[in-house]
């Protein structure tokens, strides 16, 4: 998971992540103030690991 700065990444920081093998997700049009966005992924990567 990559949590990037509050005005998004570059199209060139997209295309490396994508080279590394990072899928591209988004929540839409919805943006997150940096101090959240952790506590965000996290909560739902473990909701997608427990199948939830």
């Amino acid at each position: 998971m990559l949590i990037g700065p509050e005005g998004d990444f570059t199209s060139e920081e997209v295309e490396l992540a994508l080279q590394y093998g990072y899928h591209a997700v988004t929540l839409g049009n919805t943006r997150l103030r940096t101090e959240t966005a952790g506590l965000v992924g996290c909560t739902l990567l473990a909701a997608v690991n427990n199948g939830m």
